[in-house]
């Protein structure tokens, strides 16, 4: 009787989280690009989006601690995924690289002050 309740709640909570491995997916293409200053604007809106929420981190750190979600994420390839969003790792490295862009195209205030003055 058990097994008829957690069946369900499980590929519920599975299916809830497939949406942050799919964009953990995406968002890696985009931090392996490289970036166009003219278009760094909405490189970074597009990484921006890409960031997960507290509640996609929490179902992602039970689903990649559960022992049948394990299994299930090992097999379907996505247990890498579900442990950087769960950990923060995965939104660390979205803001490294939105820092990157931000350094590299001189994006920052700081940056753009002293460049108003130049002119």
């Amino acid at each position: 009787m058990k097994a008829l309740f957690i069946i369900p709640i499980s590929a519920f909570v599975l299916s809830g989280c497939a949406s942050a491995v799919k964009r953990h997916e995406l968002a890696a293409e985009h931090l392996n690009k490289a970036v166009d200053c003219e278009e760094a604007h909405g490189h970074i809106a597009s990484l921006e989006s890409h960031k997960t929420t507290a509640s996609e981190k929490l179902v992602n750190g039970v689903a990649s601690v559960l022992p049948t979600s394990i299994l299930l994420n090992v097999i379907l390839g996505e247990f890498t995924s579900r442990a950087a969003i769960a950990t923060g790792a995965f939104d660390s490295k979205v803001d490294s690289k939105i820092q990157d862009i931000q350094n590299d195209c001189m994006l920052n205030e700081a940056n753009t002050q002293v460049m108003l003055v130049k002119q």
